[in-house]
């Protein structure tokens, strides 16, 4: 059964985390005046690059921004300290949205030319879910 953790994983290893940042960074960025008659008339109160400013502030400010950063910036340093073929055995764990079977990745390492047998990927993959567990 998947857990938090695994789909906080899940989501920066297929780039969702990512995608979500840049969502919540271009709806502050790209903010659309309101124009309810057709005219000109969305008129906010303050200058343009005051307003800009603004946006910049509340988007500085945002706590879901705050926490997708923090949990991108844990993961990446947590990720990068893994070897390559460790890299590999969770890419393939997490692969998609349910991610593959052990055998499957066990097939994948294999015909790749890593000779890791399937006790030793799961304790590096349940090692490593440890360590991010923790992080969070």
């Amino acid at each position: 059964m998947k857990d938090k953790t695994d789909k906080i994983i899940s989501d920066y290893i297929n780039g969702r985390t990512q995608a979500k940042i840049k969502a919540i960074e271009s709806r502050y960025i790209y903010r659309v005046k309101q124009d309810n008659l057709g005219i000109r008339t969305a008129y906010k109160g303050t200058a343009e690059p005051e307003g800009n400013t603004l946006d910049k502030e509340r988007m500085e400010e945002d706590k879901e921004l705050i926490g997708l950063r923090r949990t991108l910036e844990l993961l990446g340093a947590l990720y990068n300290t893994l070897t390559v073929s460790e890299k590999r055995i969770i890419e393939l764990r997490y692969k998609g949205y349910n991610g593959f079977t052990w055998y499957r990745v066990a097939m994948e390492l294999e015909s790749a030319g890593i000779d890791i047998p399937i006790k030793r990927a799961k304790r590096i993959y349940f090692s490593f879910k440890e360590d991010v567990a923790r992080g969070l």
